[in-house]
Protein backbone atom coordinates (compact mmCIF):
# COMPACT_ATOMS: atom_id res chain seq x y z
CA UNK A 1 0.00 0.00 0.00
CA UNK A 2 2.83 2.56 0.85
CA UNK A 3 3.32 2.69 -2.99
CA UNK A 4 0.33 3.98 -3.99
CA UNK A 5 -0.37 6.69 -1.22
CA UNK A 6 2.48 9.25 -2.66
CA UNK A 7 0.19 8.99 -5.78
CA UNK A 8 -2.66 9.60 -4.61
CA UNK A 9 -1.65 12.30 -2.81
CA UNK A 10 -0.13 14.07 -5.95
CA UNK A 11 -3.61 13.56 -7.55
CA UNK A 12 -5.40 14.95 -5.13
CA UNK A 13 -3.19 17.92 -5.17
CA UNK A 14 -3.50 18.44 -8.96
CA UNK A 15 -7.02 17.98 -8.43
CA UNK A 16 -7.26 21.15 -5.97
CA UNK A 17 -5.00 22.85 -7.96
CA UNK A 18 -7.10 22.57 -11.54
CA UNK A 19 -10.10 23.40 -9.39
CA UNK A 20 -8.37 26.54 -7.66
CA UNK A 21 -7.33 27.58 -11.56
CA UNK A 22 -11.26 26.65 -12.75
CA UNK A 23 -12.28 28.87 -10.39
CA UNK A 24 -10.78 31.98 -11.64
CA UNK A 25 -12.82 31.94 -14.52
CA UNK A 26 -16.59 30.94 -12.38
CA UNK A 27 -15.70 34.11 -10.31
CA UNK A 28 -20.02 34.37 -8.52
CA UNK A 29 -20.70 30.93 -9.74
CA UNK A 30 -21.09 28.75 -12.71
CA UNK A 31 -22.57 30.52 -16.20
CA UNK A 32 -26.05 29.95 -16.66
CA UNK A 33 -27.19 30.00 -20.92
CA UNK A 34 -30.75 31.21 -22.16
CA UNK A 35 -31.89 27.86 -24.48
CA UNK A 36 -30.69 28.91 -27.67
CA UNK A 37 -33.29 28.74 -31.19
CA UNK A 38 -33.20 25.50 -33.21
CA UNK A 39 -34.36 24.36 -36.09
CA UNK A 40 -33.72 28.15 -37.84
CA UNK A 41 -35.29 28.57 -41.52
CA UNK A 42 -34.71 30.96 -44.08
CA UNK A 43 -37.40 31.98 -46.51
CA UNK A 44 -36.52 34.35 -48.69
CA UNK A 45 -38.51 37.57 -50.54
CA UNK A 46 -38.51 40.75 -52.09
CA UNK A 47 -35.97 43.30 -50.62
CA UNK A 48 -37.13 40.97 -47.69
CA UNK A 49 -36.27 37.88 -45.32
CA UNK A 50 -38.59 35.76 -42.79
CA UNK A 51 -36.66 33.97 -40.32
CA UNK A 52 -38.18 31.08 -38.39
CA UNK A 53 -36.99 28.97 -35.51
CA UNK A 54 -38.85 26.82 -32.64
CA UNK A 55 -38.11 28.00 -29.27
CA UNK A 56 -38.19 25.19 -26.43
CA UNK A 57 -37.14 27.46 -23.02
CA UNK A 58 -39.88 28.87 -21.34
CA UNK A 59 -37.65 31.28 -19.75
CA UNK A 60 -36.79 33.14 -22.95
CA UNK A 61 -38.39 36.79 -23.13
CA UNK A 62 -36.86 38.14 -26.14
CA UNK A 63 -34.44 37.65 -28.97
CA UNK A 64 -31.85 39.81 -31.12
CA UNK A 65 -30.74 39.13 -34.32
CA UNK A 66 -27.60 40.82 -35.91
CA UNK A 67 -26.62 40.96 -39.43
CA UNK A 68 -24.03 43.15 -41.78
CA UNK A 69 -20.81 42.16 -39.27
CA UNK A 70 -23.48 43.43 -36.32
CA UNK A 71 -23.85 46.67 -37.86
CA UNK A 72 -27.43 46.07 -38.20
CA UNK A 73 -29.29 43.84 -35.19
CA UNK A 74 -33.49 43.67 -34.22
CA UNK A 75 -34.88 43.33 -30.63
CA UNK A 76 -37.75 41.12 -30.78
CA UNK A 77 -39.83 40.28 -27.38
CA UNK A 78 -41.20 37.25 -27.22
CA UNK A 79 -44.55 36.07 -25.61
CA UNK A 80 -45.00 32.42 -25.45
CA UNK A 81 -48.55 30.71 -26.19
CA UNK A 82 -47.47 27.11 -26.19
CA UNK A 83 -44.42 25.43 -24.47
CA UNK A 84 -42.87 24.19 -27.47
CA UNK A 85 -43.41 28.15 -30.06
CA UNK A 86 -42.52 28.95 -33.46
CA UNK A 87 -41.01 32.12 -33.73
CA UNK A 88 -41.33 34.19 -37.14
CA UNK A 89 -39.90 37.68 -38.06
CA UNK A 90 -39.61 39.29 -40.94
CA UNK A 91 -36.89 41.69 -41.89
CA UNK A 92 -37.55 44.15 -44.29
CA UNK A 93 -36.42 46.56 -46.25
CA UNK A 94 -33.16 44.52 -47.21
CA UNK A 95 -30.75 45.63 -49.89
CA UNK A 96 -31.06 42.54 -52.31
CA UNK A 97 -27.76 39.85 -51.93
CA UNK A 98 -26.22 37.35 -49.46
CA UNK A 99 -26.89 37.94 -46.04
CA UNK A 100 -25.39 36.42 -42.39
CA UNK A 101 -27.71 36.13 -39.49
CA UNK A 102 -26.54 35.82 -35.89
CA UNK A 103 -29.18 34.86 -33.23
CA UNK A 104 -29.35 35.43 -29.65
CA UNK A 105 -31.68 34.71 -27.03
CA UNK A 106 -32.39 36.29 -23.71
CA UNK A 107 -34.21 35.10 -20.43
CA UNK A 108 -35.70 37.01 -17.84
CA UNK A 109 -33.15 36.76 -15.70
CA UNK A 110 -30.95 38.26 -18.54
CA UNK A 111 -29.09 35.10 -19.20
CA UNK A 112 -27.60 35.37 -23.15
CA UNK A 113 -27.67 31.68 -25.47
CA UNK A 114 -25.12 30.80 -27.46
CA UNK A 115 -24.72 32.05 -31.24
CA UNK A 116 -27.15 30.70 -33.47
CA UNK A 117 -26.03 31.11 -37.35
CA UNK A 118 -28.20 31.17 -40.55
CA UNK A 119 -27.32 32.15 -44.27
CA UNK A 120 -30.35 33.50 -46.34
CA UNK A 121 -30.78 35.19 -50.00
CA UNK A 122 -32.51 38.42 -50.85
CA UNK A 123 -33.66 39.01 -54.32
CA UNK A 124 -34.43 42.29 -55.52
CA UNK A 125 -34.38 44.57 -59.32
CA UNK A 126 -31.08 42.85 -60.19
CA UNK A 127 -32.92 39.50 -59.88
CA UNK A 128 -35.97 40.66 -61.77
CA UNK A 129 -34.24 42.11 -64.49
CA UNK A 130 -32.44 39.10 -65.30
CA UNK A 131 -36.26 37.26 -66.21
CA UNK A 132 -37.50 36.10 -69.43
CA UNK A 133 -40.48 35.75 -70.45
CA UNK A 134 -42.28 32.22 -71.41
CA UNK A 135 -41.71 31.86 -75.00
CA UNK A 136 -44.80 32.40 -77.44
CA UNK A 137 -44.47 29.84 -80.14
CA UNK A 138 -47.67 31.04 -82.06
CA UNK A 139 -50.32 32.88 -81.23
CA UNK A 140 -53.36 32.06 -84.15
CA UNK A 141 -56.58 33.53 -84.90
CA UNK A 142 -58.54 31.02 -86.92
CA UNK A 143 -62.26 30.14 -87.18
CA UNK A 144 -63.34 32.08 -84.55
CA UNK A 145 -60.59 31.15 -81.73
CA UNK A 146 -57.74 32.19 -80.72
CA UNK A 147 -54.67 30.09 -79.89
CA UNK A 148 -51.58 30.72 -77.95
CA UNK A 149 -48.88 28.03 -78.26
CA UNK A 150 -46.27 28.12 -75.50
CA UNK A 151 -42.60 27.15 -75.59
CA UNK A 152 -40.79 25.36 -72.52
CA UNK A 153 -41.04 27.63 -69.47
CA UNK A 154 -37.99 28.12 -66.70
CA UNK A 155 -38.06 25.58 -63.75
CA UNK A 156 -38.53 28.38 -61.22
CA UNK A 157 -41.35 29.82 -63.19
CA UNK A 158 -44.83 29.11 -61.51
CA UNK A 159 -47.71 30.92 -64.15
CA UNK A 160 -48.24 33.03 -66.46
CA UNK A 161 -50.84 36.11 -66.54
CA UNK A 162 -52.55 37.18 -69.52
CA UNK A 163 -54.82 40.28 -70.34
CA UNK A 164 -56.85 40.54 -73.01
CA UNK A 165 -60.19 42.66 -74.82
CA UNK A 166 -62.65 40.43 -75.47
CA UNK A 167 -65.76 40.71 -77.88
CA UNK A 168 -67.77 42.97 -75.59
CA UNK A 169 -64.05 45.67 -75.57
CA UNK A 170 -64.01 44.75 -71.31
CA UNK A 171 -60.48 43.54 -70.60
CA UNK A 172 -59.66 39.54 -69.27
CA UNK A 173 -57.45 38.23 -67.60
CA UNK A 174 -56.51 34.29 -67.68
CA UNK A 175 -53.92 32.43 -65.97
CA UNK A 176 -52.32 30.02 -67.50
CA UNK A 177 -50.32 27.00 -65.80
CA UNK A 178 -47.16 26.20 -66.34
CA UNK A 179 -47.30 22.55 -67.08
CA UNK A 180 -50.17 24.45 -70.59
CA UNK A 181 -48.68 23.94 -73.77
CA UNK A 182 -52.04 25.30 -75.41
CA UNK A 183 -54.75 28.29 -74.44
CA UNK A 184 -57.48 29.68 -76.32
CA UNK A 185 -58.32 32.77 -75.21
CA UNK A 186 -62.13 33.12 -75.38
CA UNK A 187 -64.31 35.35 -77.06
CA UNK A 188 -60.96 37.60 -78.33
CA UNK A 189 -61.89 40.76 -80.00
CA UNK A 190 -59.47 40.16 -83.32
CA UNK A 191 -60.34 43.97 -83.93
CA UNK A 192 -57.23 44.66 -81.54
CA UNK A 193 -55.53 41.55 -82.08
CA UNK A 194 -53.00 41.63 -79.16
CA UNK A 195 -53.03 40.69 -75.69
CA UNK A 196 -50.42 41.56 -73.42
CA UNK A 197 -48.41 38.40 -70.81
CA UNK A 198 -46.55 38.44 -67.72
CA UNK A 199 -44.17 35.46 -66.44
CA UNK A 200 -44.38 34.71 -62.67
CA UNK A 201 -41.09 33.02 -61.11
CA UNK A 202 -40.59 31.89 -57.75
CA UNK A 203 -36.44 31.90 -57.07
CA UNK A 204 -37.22 29.04 -54.85
CA UNK A 205 -39.27 26.59 -52.83
CA UNK A 206 -39.46 28.74 -49.92
CA UNK A 207 -39.83 32.07 -51.16
CA UNK A 208 -42.44 34.33 -48.98
CA UNK A 209 -42.38 36.27 -52.72
CA UNK A 210 -43.04 35.76 -56.16
CA UNK A 211 -41.50 37.87 -59.18
CA UNK A 212 -42.97 39.32 -62.57
CA UNK A 213 -41.54 39.75 -66.18
CA UNK A 214 -42.99 43.11 -67.57
CA UNK A 215 -45.52 42.75 -69.53
CA UNK A 216 -44.96 41.44 -73.33
CA UNK A 217 -47.65 42.68 -76.27
CA UNK A 218 -48.06 39.77 -79.09
CA UNK A 219 -49.60 40.28 -82.24
CA UNK A 220 -52.10 37.87 -82.91
CA UNK A 221 -51.90 36.21 -86.35
CA UNK A 222 -54.80 36.04 -88.17
CA UNK A 223 -56.42 33.08 -90.34
CA UNK A 224 -54.38 31.50 -93.12
CA UNK A 225 -54.36 32.61 -96.36
CA UNK A 226 -53.42 31.18 -99.49
CA UNK A 227 -51.05 32.55 -102.59
CA UNK A 228 -53.25 33.01 -105.23
CA UNK A 229 -51.34 30.12 -107.88
CA UNK A 230 -52.63 30.97 -111.34
CA UNK A 231 -48.90 32.22 -112.46
CA UNK A 232 -46.92 29.34 -110.65
CA UNK A 233 -44.62 26.56 -112.53
CA UNK A 234 -44.05 23.19 -111.06
CA UNK A 235 -41.30 20.72 -112.31
CA UNK A 236 -40.50 17.18 -110.38
CA UNK A 237 -37.45 14.76 -110.01
CA UNK A 238 -39.83 12.13 -111.91
CA UNK A 239 -43.73 11.57 -112.36
CA UNK A 240 -45.88 8.69 -114.02
CA UNK A 241 -45.21 9.86 -117.81
CA UNK A 242 -47.11 6.95 -119.29
CA UNK A 243 -50.56 8.89 -117.25
CA UNK A 244 -49.43 12.32 -117.90
CA UNK A 245 -49.81 13.09 -114.90
CA UNK A 246 -46.96 15.42 -113.88
CA UNK A 247 -45.80 18.07 -111.18
CA UNK A 248 -48.18 20.85 -112.40
CA UNK A 249 -51.55 19.00 -111.27
CA UNK A 250 -50.27 19.79 -108.03
CA UNK A 251 -50.82 23.44 -108.32
CA UNK A 252 -53.31 23.78 -110.60
CA UNK A 253 -55.94 24.29 -107.53
CA UNK A 254 -57.57 20.90 -108.49
CA UNK A 255 -57.76 18.08 -106.01
CA UNK A 256 -59.14 15.14 -108.45
CA UNK A 257 -55.91 16.32 -110.47
CA UNK A 258 -52.60 14.80 -109.17
CA UNK A 259 -48.69 14.78 -109.20
CA UNK A 260 -48.14 10.74 -109.40
CA UNK A 261 -44.68 9.55 -108.66
CA UNK A 262 -42.82 7.24 -111.85
CA UNK A 263 -43.47 3.42 -111.08
CA UNK A 264 -40.76 2.66 -113.09
CA UNK A 265 -38.91 -0.06 -111.36
CA UNK A 266 -36.15 0.27 -109.35
CA UNK A 267 -36.75 4.04 -108.60
CA UNK A 268 -37.81 4.35 -104.90
CA UNK A 269 -37.73 7.35 -102.58
CA UNK A 270 -36.88 10.47 -102.44
CA UNK A 271 -38.99 12.23 -104.74
CA UNK A 272 -39.42 15.83 -104.69
CA UNK A 273 -41.31 19.10 -106.57
CA UNK A 274 -39.96 22.07 -106.90
CA UNK A 275 -42.28 25.25 -107.51
CA UNK A 276 -41.44 28.79 -108.28
CA UNK A 277 -44.21 31.31 -107.52
CA UNK A 278 -43.01 34.08 -110.05
CA UNK A 279 -41.84 36.38 -107.00
CA UNK A 280 -40.85 35.94 -103.25
CA UNK A 281 -43.87 35.99 -100.99
CA UNK A 282 -43.77 35.83 -97.27
CA UNK A 283 -45.06 32.57 -95.97
CA UNK A 284 -46.35 31.40 -92.88
CA UNK A 285 -46.57 27.69 -93.06
CA UNK A 286 -47.53 24.89 -96.49
CA UNK A 287 -50.66 23.96 -97.54
CA UNK A 288 -51.05 20.06 -98.75
CA UNK A 289 -53.83 17.93 -99.95
CA UNK A 290 -53.68 13.80 -100.39
CA UNK A 291 -54.66 12.12 -103.16
CA UNK A 292 -58.48 10.79 -102.41
CA UNK A 293 -58.86 7.71 -101.87
CA UNK A 294 -56.15 7.71 -99.75
CA UNK A 295 -54.34 5.06 -101.57
CA UNK A 296 -50.98 5.39 -99.95
CA UNK A 297 -50.86 9.05 -98.89
CA UNK A 298 -47.75 10.66 -98.28
CA UNK A 299 -46.39 10.62 -95.43
CA UNK A 300 -43.01 12.11 -94.22
CA UNK A 301 -41.51 15.35 -96.40
CA UNK A 302 -38.99 18.04 -96.29
CA UNK A 303 -39.24 21.46 -97.38
CA UNK A 304 -36.55 23.50 -98.16
CA UNK A 305 -36.63 27.25 -100.29
CA UNK A 306 -34.69 29.33 -102.34
CA UNK A 307 -33.99 33.30 -103.64
CA UNK A 308 -32.21 31.91 -106.73
CA UNK A 309 -32.74 28.26 -107.31
CA UNK A 310 -28.95 27.89 -106.68
CA UNK A 311 -28.41 28.25 -102.88
CA UNK A 312 -31.57 26.02 -100.85
CA UNK A 313 -32.20 26.75 -97.02
CA UNK A 314 -34.43 23.45 -95.43
CA UNK A 315 -37.04 24.34 -93.17
CA UNK A 316 -37.41 21.26 -91.68
CA UNK A 317 -39.44 17.54 -92.16
CA UNK A 318 -43.09 17.34 -91.49
CA UNK A 319 -45.07 14.51 -91.05
CA UNK A 320 -48.38 14.34 -93.24
CA UNK A 321 -51.64 13.10 -91.50
CA UNK A 322 -53.48 10.33 -93.45
CA UNK A 323 -56.84 12.57 -94.41
CA UNK A 324 -58.41 13.89 -97.40
CA UNK A 325 -58.65 17.08 -95.54
CA UNK A 326 -56.51 19.98 -96.36
CA UNK A 327 -53.26 20.03 -94.11
CA UNK A 328 -51.90 23.02 -92.91
CA UNK A 329 -47.95 23.18 -91.97
CA UNK A 330 -47.55 26.08 -89.63
CA UNK A 331 -43.43 27.40 -89.90
CA UNK A 332 -42.07 28.09 -86.49
CA UNK A 333 -40.82 31.53 -87.94
CA UNK A 334 -42.17 33.01 -90.87
CA UNK A 335 -39.87 33.44 -94.03
CA UNK A 336 -39.73 34.89 -97.34
CA UNK A 337 -38.54 33.16 -100.44
CA UNK A 338 -40.17 32.82 -104.59
CA UNK A 339 -39.31 28.95 -104.97
CA UNK A 340 -39.41 26.03 -102.46
CA UNK A 341 -39.14 22.68 -103.13
CA UNK A 342 -41.25 19.53 -101.31
CA UNK A 343 -38.74 15.98 -101.24
CA UNK A 344 -41.07 13.30 -100.25
CA UNK A 345 -39.36 10.68 -98.06
CA UNK A 346 -42.13 7.99 -97.40
CA UNK A 347 -45.74 6.90 -97.17
CA UNK A 348 -48.14 5.71 -95.00
CA UNK A 349 -48.13 2.22 -97.67
CA UNK A 350 -44.45 1.75 -97.46
CA UNK A 351 -43.87 1.51 -100.93
CA UNK A 352 -41.91 3.22 -103.94
CA UNK A 353 -43.55 6.35 -104.99
CA UNK A 354 -47.01 8.27 -104.53
CA UNK A 355 -49.30 11.07 -105.15
CA UNK A 356 -49.51 14.49 -103.95
CA UNK A 357 -53.24 15.96 -105.12
CA UNK A 358 -52.25 19.89 -103.70
CA UNK A 359 -49.33 22.48 -102.64
CA UNK A 360 -49.84 25.65 -101.55
CA UNK A 361 -48.34 28.45 -99.32
CA UNK A 362 -50.47 30.57 -97.25
CA UNK A 363 -49.77 34.55 -95.54
CA UNK A 364 -51.22 34.93 -91.88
Amino acid sequence: MKRYIPFCLLLLCACSKMDDTYKKFITGGEIIYAGAVDSVKVFPGKNRLQLSWLLTDPQVTRAKIFWNNKSDSLDIVIKRVYETDTVNVILSPLAEGAYSFDIYTFDSGGNKSIRVSKTGQVYGDRYISSLLPRPVKNALYANGRTVITWGSADPHVTSTQIRYTDLNGVQQRVVVPVDSVNTTLPDFNFGTPVFDYTTEYKPDTTAIDRFNTAYETVTVKGPPVEYAKNSWTATASDYDEPSGRGPTNAIDNNPATIWHMSKVAGLTYPHSITVDMGVANLAYGFTFIQRTPLDGPLKLVEIQTSQDKVSWEPLGSFTLLSTADKQYIELTDSTTFRYFRVIVRSDYKNSNFGALAEVGVYRR
